[in-house]
């Protein structure tokens, strides 16, 4: 067997599902170089718990 049919490849997506929660998303920043302008997007419950957020500046920070 050939080394290339030996090594493990990605498969993609095992698993998805739709799940309710509350995208918000809010323009944030100063504009300036150390604070740019940028869209913050949230994840919220239905109980108002905060589960998630994206910022471009700092990424993904699950809660």
């Amino acid at each position: 067997m050939s080394e290339e049919k030996r090594t493990a490849r990605p498969r993609g997506t095992d698993s998805a599902r739709v799940i309710q929660v509350i995208e918000t998303k809010a323009r944030v920043g100063r504009g300036t170089e150390q604070d740019p302008n940028r869209v913050v997007t949230q994840y919220w419950s239905l109980e108002g718990e905060l589960l998630a957020q994206d910022d471009p500046l700092i990424g993904y920070e699950p809660r």
